[in-house]
C-alpha cells in the first residue's frame, strides 16, 4: 500500500475515525496495531507471520536476557537472537544474492536454483528488533513487559516498510503516555506529509521519467544527457526517500507520535563524513552504534578505524540490497570514509581550514557532491556493465540523443533554490513547520499544496525507490 494511493487515504481516513471514536490507550494500541499488520498484509498476508516471528523472538529472548543473573546466560541469549534476527534477514535478502553468484562461478543455469521472494520492509523491522536487543543488553533501555506495544513498536506502519529505523527507546516511553488526535499534531503532520508527497509526487517521480530510460541504454545517449541523468538520479533518490520519510514522520505526528528526522539537507554536505549525518540518518546512526562501535570503532588504533570504517559500510552497502554494485558502492564509501579520517589528521588540512575557510568549504562541497553522484551511478544501475557504460560515456564525450528533460530541469532549478534557501536561513525547511499560524493559513497552504501535486504530478507514479531494501 503505497503513501501515494487511493487505496493508502481510505485505509488512513478509516483509521482516523476509528482512532477518534477508541476510548482508552489500550484500546487505541491494539487499533494501530491491527491496522499495521493490515497495511502489511495488504502487499503479501504471508508474511505478516514473518513479521510477528521476528517481533516475538527479539521480544521474548529480551525477556530471558532479564530474567538471568548470569552475564554469561546473558550474553548467550543476545546471540541467539541476533542469529534469528539476522539469519532471517540473509537468508530472505541474501540467498538468491549467493546460490546465484555460486552458480555462476559454475556456469549453472539461475533457474536451477530456488527463488526467494523478499518480503518488502524486513531490512527495516530486523534492524529495528536488533536494536532493542543490543540495548537491553547494553543496559540502555528498560525491557519492554507487553507483548503488544513491542508488536506495535516493530510494526508501526508508517516507517514499517522504508523507515526511519526507530529505536525501542525512542518510542516505546511514547505508548505510555496518553494516545489521541489534536489539532496541534494534526496541523504538523498534514503539513509535513503533503512536503513529503511533493517531493516524492513531483520531484522525484518527474525525475525519475528522464533518469529511467537513460539508465537502461546508457549507449545510446550524449555525455553530456548521461551527466544530467546522474543529476537526476541523485534528485530521485533523495526526494523519493527523504519524501517518503517526512511522510511517514507526517503520519505518525497526526497519531501523536514523534519519529527521527532522517534527512537534513545532505547535498549541502562539504565532507563525506557530513554527508553521512545528513542522509539517511538513522541508518548511518545505526550503524555507527550497532556495528561499528561493535567492531572497536576508533578505540583500537588508526589501522583499525579504517578497517572498521571500510567494514561497516560495506556490510551497509549490501545491507541496500543483494548485489556486487551495492558492495563497491558501500566499499567506495567507505574508503572515503576512512582517507577523509586521515585528512583530518593532516597540518595540511587544518592549515587550509584556518587560512582560506571559504575556498576550503567551497572545494569540500565540491569533491563530496561530485562523489556521491558518481557513486549513484553503481547503485542505480543494474550491472557493473551498466555501470562501466555510463562512466565510458560520459568521461569520453560520447556522442548520441542529446536530451535535456524540461520538466527535470526545472525541478533541478527548485532543488538548486530550497537548498540556497535552507543555507542562507540555516534551518530545516519541509521539515518541522510552527504550529503558530492560523486555521485559515493552515487550509490555504493545505490546499495549494494539493492542487500542486494533483495539477503537475507525473501521470505514471512510481512505487518508493527504498520498498525494494
Amino acid at each position: 500500500m503505497i503513501f501515494t494511493s487511493i487505496a493508502f487515504l481510505i485505509f488512513l481516513s478509516v483509521l482516523l475515525a476509528s482512532f477518534i471514536i477508541a476510548r482508552g490507550n489500550t484500546t487505541r494500541t491494539y487499533l494501530l496495531l491491527i491496522a499495521s499488520y493490515f497495511f502489511y498484509g495488504w502487499w503479501d498476508y504471508r508474511f505478516m507471520l514473518l513479521l510477528f516471528f521476528a517481533s516475538f523472538t527479539a521480544w521474548w529472548l529480551g525477556n530471558k536476557m532479564v530474567e538471568t543473573n548470569d552475564p554469561l546466560k546473558k550474553k548467550r541469549y543476545l546471540q541467539l537472537s541476533l542469529v534469528i534476527s539476522l539469519g532471517t534477514l540473509a537468508f530472505f535478502k541474501y540467498f538468491n544474492f549467493f546460490v546465484g553468484s555460486f552458480y555462476g562461478v559454475l556456469g549453472i543455469e539461475k533457474s536451477v536454483f530456488w527463488e526467494i521472494t523478499l518480503p518488502v520492509g524486513i531490512s527495516f523491522y530486523i534492524f529495528q528488533a536488533v536494536s532493542y536487543s543490543i540495548d537491553l543488553y547494553r543496559g540502555n533501555i528498560s525491557h519492554c513487559h507487553s507483548l503488544t506495544k513491542f508488536l506495535l513498536y516493530v510494526s508501526f506502519f508508517p516507517q514499517l516498510v522504508a523507515g526511519p529505523i526507530v529505536r525501542a527507546v525512542d518510542f516505546l516511553p511514547q505508548l505510555d503516555k496518553d494516545i489521541r488526535i489534536r489539532k496541534e499534531n494534526v496541523i504538523v503532520g498534514a503539513q509535513l506529509f503533503l512536503g513529503g508527497a511533493i517531493q516524492k509526487v513531483i520531484f522525484a517521480d518527474t525525475l525519475r521519467q528522464f533518469a529511467d530510460p537513460i539508465f537502461a541504454e546508457p549507449t545510446l545517449y550524449s555525455a553530456g544527457t548521461l551527466w544530467l541523468a546522474m543529476l537526476a538520479f541523485a534528485g530521485q533518490i533523495f526526494g523519493d526517500f527523504a519524501g517518503y520519510s517526512l511522510m511517514a514522520i507526517g503520519i505518525a505526528r497526526i497519531f501523536g507520535f514523534e519519529l527521527p528526522e532522517n534527512f537534513r539537507m545532505p547535498y549541502i554536505s562539504r565532507s563525506i563524513t557530513e554527508f553521512w549525518r545528513r542522509w539517511h540518518k538513522s541508518l548511518s546512526f545505526w550503524l555507527r552504534d550497532y556495528l561499528y562501535i561493535s567492531l572497536g570503532g576508533n578505540r583500537k588504533g588508526l589501522h583499525r578505524t579504517y578497517f572498521n570504517l571500510i567494514a561497516t559500510m560495506v556490510l551497509g552497502g549490501l545491507w541496500h540490497g543483494a548485489s556486487w554494485n551495492f558492495v563497491l558502492w558501500g566499499f567506495l564509501h567507505g574508503m572515503a570514509l576512512a582517507i577523509h579520517k586521515l585528512w583530518e589528521t593532516t597540518s595540511i588540512a587544518r592549515t587550509f581550514k584556518s587560512n582560506l575557510p571559504t575556498a576550503n568549504a567551497l572545494f569540500g562541497w565540491s569533491l563530496t557532491f561530485l562523489f556521491v553522484c558518481l557513486l549513484w551511478i553503481p547503485f542505480r544501475a543494474e550491472t557493473f556493465e551498466i555501470s562501466s557504460q555510463f562512466l565510458q560515456g560520459m568521461f569520453t564525450f560520447q556522442q548520441g540523443i542529446q536530451w535535456y528533460h524540461t520538466p527535470s530541469l526545472a525541478i533541478f532549478a527548485l532543488l538548486f533554490i530550497w537548498h540556497s534557501l535552507y543555507i542562507i536561513k540555516a534551518k530545516p525547511l519541509m521539515s518541522y513547520p510552527d504550529v503558530g499560524i492560523t486555521r485559515f493559513h493552515t487550509a490555504y497552504a493545505l490546499s495549494i499544496t494539493t492542487l500542486m501535486i494533483v495539477i503537475f504530478a507525473p501521470e505514471d507514479a512510481s512505487p518508493f525507490v527504498y520498498f525494494q531494501f
